[in-house]
């Protein structure tokens, strides 16, 4: 029994991995020469530097990627954050507040600065996210109909959370405009849409991301995806570009080589099918954007100095919103200094019109990053990447998946009797632990299509639990 995985992003390579570990044989296209996607570190000039995700969390002890660690049998070589450790500065018109490790320290930190009446929301906050964290290993949404029993199983538990998946985040908030301000800057970043657009339930989650288990890749952010990809075999520079169908079921995907093959294509035949890319291209339809969907303009560079923490900066004065990821290396530190633009900004231009936007948007990026870090402009080297850039890439413009308005936006995870959908396309969105749980769900959904997963979706060998 053979699975294609098309996508060597964290999705499909933990699917991947959870196939192979339950015996089947698995192949990995991957477009690119390393793993990892927008979750990849890439190597320029001799520096690693963060292709899109930089901010690393969920490695609590019973925190998503914790659990698909011992599931999968896989050592992530990361770096725990210790309690009180000041993860993320936040800059606002009345000054900083820094985000620690830990949620007394949170909670301390953001009494100092926005006052008491900030507590209550928190006390929501963490009681969301608490009931989030136990659900999310084991919730299947949409659900497919082997998953419907499984779902109404969770009913119980999701009851009380019912409410908060209709209120905007903004309704849980004290309304202080100092404080609506840092939410909105918070939540663009995890949920690529601001507090009166997220859904209050998704923000009390994504807003606890330093208390998920916060960590340090000393190599960046795609030594997760190498850790994952490691003992799979991987076609690297082998691009998809068509999945191919008979009687309703795909049987083979057409695949064009790059590299030391350009030039060479194959059909490569298989039994089922991961995607960890957008399906549409690969039935020969355009990628349509969502209508609400943010690009993003981003500065990569080396700074000849070592930066103290916080690692994590954002720039939340002035719109648009910078924010900055240090990682040092050595006595230097690679840098990623990321802003959300309009993708409608960047379409229909000239190569002479494009050029000045970049150039443009470049000198506002690092005016707002020169608040965040003084220096910034000592760079060795500055690479500037644009919605085109992320076009080019990744096969789509937009950064994200789909923003956090709402869940039943989320497209099914099986559009096909053996194709499944993992990646931050499909719920629960972005993030690597989302990205994660999403090839942990699809490989389920495979083996208990094939048999070879016990009664209550407990696949073989052991996955996180299902009810």
């Amino acid at each position: 029994m053979r699975a294609l995985v098309v996508g060597a992003g964290i999705g499909g390579l933990v699917a991947a991995r959870a196939l192979q570990k339950a015996g089947l044989e698995v192949l990995v296209l991957e477009a690119h020469t390393y793993p990892g996607g927008l979750a990849g570190t890439f190597t320029h000039r001799g520096h690693r530097l963060d292709a899109g995700a930089t901010l690393l969390s969920g490695f609590a002890p019973e925190g998503p990627m914790a659990l698909i660690a011992e599931a999968l049998e896989v050592r992530f070589p990361v770096e725990p954050l210790p309690e009180g450790f000041p993860l993320l500065e936040v800059h606002l018109p009345r000054g900083r507040v820094v985000r620690p490790v830990g949620r007394e320290a949170e909670r301390e930190a953001q009494r100092d600065f926005f006052g008491p009446e900030v507590l209550p929301f928190w006390r929501w906050q963490e009681e969301r996210a608490k009931a989030l964290l136990r659900l999310a290993p084991r919730l299947p949404w949409p659900p497919e109909r082997e998953e419907l029993p499984r779902l109404l199983a969770l009913v119980p538990e999701l009851l009380p959370l019912l409410p908060d998946l209709f209120l905007k985040a903004v309704h849980r908030a004290p309304q202080d405009p100092h404080f609506l301000r840092f939410l909105d800057a918070q939540l663009l970043i995890a949920s690529q849409a601001e507090a009166g657009r997220t859904y209050a339930l998704y923000a009390a989650l994504a807003l606890d991301l330093p208390h998920m288990g916060s960590a340090l890749a000393p190599e960046g952010v795609g030594r997760v995806a190498e850790a994952l990809a490691e003992g799979l075999p991987v076609r690297y520079k082998a691009r998809a570009e068509r999945l191919l169908l008979r009687e309703g079921r795909a049987f083979a995907v057409e695949v064009a080589y790059g590299g030391r093959r350009r030039g060479e294509r194959e059909v490569v035949e298989a039994d089922l099918f991961v995607l960890d890319v957008p399906l549409a291209p690969l039935l020969g339809l355009p990628l349509k954007a969502p209508k609400d969907a943010w690009g993003a303009f981003v500065v990569h560079g080396v700074l000849p100095f070592r930066a103290p923490p916080p690692y994590f900066r954002q720039n939340a004065r002035e719109k648009p919103f910078a924010f900055l990821s240090l990682r040092p290396e050595g006595e230097k530190t690679a840098f990623a200094l990321s802003l959300h633009t309009p993708l409608a900004l960047w379409e229909g231009l000239s190569r002479e019109e494009y050029g000045r936007l970049k150039a443009r948007w470049g000198e506002m990026a690092l005016r707002l990053g020169e608040a965040l870090l003084p220096g910034l402009r000592e760079a060795e080297f500055l690479l500037f990447g644009t919605p085109r850039t992320y076009a080019r890439f990744a096969g789509r413009a937009w950064v994200g998946g789909y923003p956090q308005t709402h869940p039943f936006r989320f497209p099914r995870v099986r559009p096909f009797p053996n194709v499944f959908r993992v990646g931050e396309g499909v719920f629960p969105g972005q993030s690597v632990p989302a990205a994660a749980l999403s090839g942990l769900r699809a490989a389920r959904l495979a083996l208990e299509a094939l048999g070879l997963a016990g009664s209550e979706g407990e696949a073989r060998p052991s996955f996180p639990p299902s009810p």
